[in-house]
């Protein structure tokens, strides 16, 4: 194998991952419940420009997270002690005096998922990847071999969770641990932008210092909204594949010009018209991750208005037959479903599909490049939420209760609970201790039925969404298995928006040569590494690029970590590097 060759396949590898050959895998759960080391053993497609949008999920290259990033999050916010906490302790207080706790007071794994699942949905309307009600949370104990450098962003949580117990050396979660999972996934989540913003950045061949021009300003939000809705991989793209897929999705995509507009929107709030700098931008986008999901949010007011009016409609349900796909300018298509869709999405019974549900489901998020989807705000959790503050415990007297829920919202307007469903209440106590639990199963089905079109029914579907809190905190039966079913689940319904309608096959990753390919085959590098390896001087190259990998992703998280950042002028306006940044 001659010298360029040799460093034609090291540059593919470092696109393809930033792991060298014995790098090149993911933490997995092994049927023990543990964490364990396996090759990439598929294809792993890094289709480049308007080609990713063809391939059947574009967001897998960006599904992964590096261990030393997640634990180098962690590690940041104990370091910073309870001050930075603080504001974290503060918002999650009320729902965590209301949890139910051990007799040391303090959440299972279970519960305190719960807990960080709703502080996420209430506070940005996101959906965190991995504390979904599988999502490893069966598990009571996790362990990740050494060698293990990238997990799946659906495991993270679980593994967040697993480090600071090691950390505490204490079983289960007070409120300061709590917040510190919290504020250790939303380091997490800002120093993933970072990254987006500063790849973003290199690949439009932008300086980082200085301030941006209002047409460089738009070109690199057009291209970071490529990244984070579209799941374009920067990676293995050019400057000429990002204007190519830019290109193609305003000819191509509806919602595109729609977003375009979004995001342009988000920057008349906060730009001072003297131009941004690149803290700024990163700021920018942030600011475009929170308001994304009240952009989407359009469509579920649409999917509740649009199911209302069928004649059908009565106690937050309709006939399936009524439900045809709906199109609006700008926006994307709904109800294109197939009725097997909406078995699998648990949103149906005995032939109606239930109104909640649906908007609750996966079917309704948006896919993104970070560690979150942006779904539609489950409007139940707030009427939980008003419980919780006013009651501040785990269960309640069926009298209180009924007083409490008599004054919530969210009733058709002109209707109010009914004295029947008043006089249920008693029923759903347990019989031994004769109070309520706000998160049992019992409860939510009776906030349904009366409150039918803002609370979901619960369901036996496992691996789908909704659920009710019981299904969190609850000690799960569920198989090991659950976890990559409801990986793969997710991954179907959140690409159809994604996607551009081309079903992926192998052709799609089929190579023409080793430099220009737009999807990289990671089977054939890794064959190809592995007859490399036997060379002498493989050893001096790969500690070279485990060094600048390692070295990129700890000097991201390191600039997360700090409050305020800037990008000093005595740079040069090209050629600067990262490690010229931090």
């Amino acid at each position: 194998m001659s010298c360029s060759m040799n460093l034609a396949l090291i540059m593919l590898v470092g696109l393809a991952s930033f792991s060298t050959a014995d790098e090149i895998a993911f933490g997995d759960v092994s049927a023990d419940g543990s964490l364990e080391t396996r090759s990439l053993d598929v294809p792993v497609a890094m289709a480049r420009g308007a080609d990713n949008f063809y391939i059947s999920n574009p967001m897998d290259s960006h599904d992964w997270a590096h261990t030393s990033a997640v634990r180098n999050s962690l590690l940041s916010m104990i370091k910073a002690g309870s001050t930075k906490v603080a504001g974290f302790e503060n918002i999650l207080r009320p729902i965590f005096s209301a949890m139910p706790k051990d007799s040391a007071g303090r959440l299972n794994n279970g519960t305190a998922r719960y807990a960080l699942h709703r502080y996420f949905n209430e506070k940005h309307g996101w959906s965190i990847k991995g504390l979904e009600p599988a999502g490893a949370s069966w598990m009571s104990t996790m362990s990740v071999d050494p060698s293990v450098k990238d997990l799946s962003k659906y495991i993270v949580p679980t593994f967040l969770q697993q480090m600071l117990s090691e950390k505490l050396g204490v079983e289960g979660y007070d409120l300061h641990a709590l917040a510190l999972l919290a504020a250790a996934m939303e380091h997490l989540i800002h120093a993933e932008k970072i990254s987006i913003v500063y790849s973003v950045f290199t690949t439009l061949g932008v300086p980082v210092p200085g301030k941006k021009s209002e047409k460089q300003i738009d070109d690199i939000l057009d291209t970071f909204m490529m990244v984070y809705a579209f799941g374009v991989n920067l990676e293995s793209s050019s400057f000429a594949d990002v204007e190519k897929a830019k290109a193609h999705l305003q000819t191509s995509h509806s919602g595109w010009p729609q977003m375009q507009l979004f995001a342009r929107d988000v920057k008349k709030t906060i730009a001072s018209g003297r131009g941004m700098d690149f803290a700024e931008i990163v700021q920018l986008v942030e600011k475009i991750g929170e308001g994304y999901v009240q952009w989407q949010g359009k469509d579920c007011q649409r999917v509740k208005n649009e199911l209302v009016a069928k004649p059908s409609h009565r106690e937050g349900r309709v006939q399936l037959s009524e439900v045809q796909p709906s199109q609006a300018s700008g926006r994307r298509t709904l109800f294109t479903e197939s009725a097997e869709d909406f078995g699998k999405l648990g949103v149906l019974s005995e032939g109606k599909l239930i109104i909640p549900n649906y908007i609750n489901s996966q079917s309704m998020c948006l896919s993104t490049a970070s560690f979150y989807t942006a779904c539609c705000v489950n409007e139940c959790d707030g009427l939980l939420a008003k419980l919780e503050r006013d009651i501040a415990a785990p269960t309640v007297e069926p009298s209180q209760l009924a007083r409490l829920v008599a004054t919530l919202p969210g009733r058709e307007p002109g209707t109010g609970l009914s004295q029947a469903l008043l006089q249920e209440i008693p029923s759903l106590a347990n019989k031994d201790s004769g109070f309520v639990a706000l998160h049992g199963r019992p409860l939510a089905e009776w906030m349904h039925r009366a409150f039918p079109l803002g609370c979901p029914a619960p369901n036996d579907h496992k691996v789908t969404n909704p659920k009710t809190p019981d299904e969190w905190i609850g000690e799960s039966g569920m198989q090991v298995a659950d976890l990559e079913e409801m990986m793969a689940e997710i991954a179907q319904v959140l690409a159809q928006y994604t996607t551009m309608g081309k079903k992926a096959d192998e052709e799609s990753f089929a190579a023409e040569d080793e430099v220009s390919d737009p999807a990289i085959d990671i089977i054939r590098i890794k064959a190809a590494i592995q007859e490399f390896q036997a060379e002498p001087q493989w050893s001096v190259i790969a500690t070279s690029f485990r060094i600048a990998a390692m070295a990129s992703m700890v000097g991201l998280v390191g600039v997360a970590a700090k409050s305020g950042m800037s990008a000093t002028s005595s740079g040069k306006d090209k050629g600067m590097s990262l490690k010229d940044f931090v």
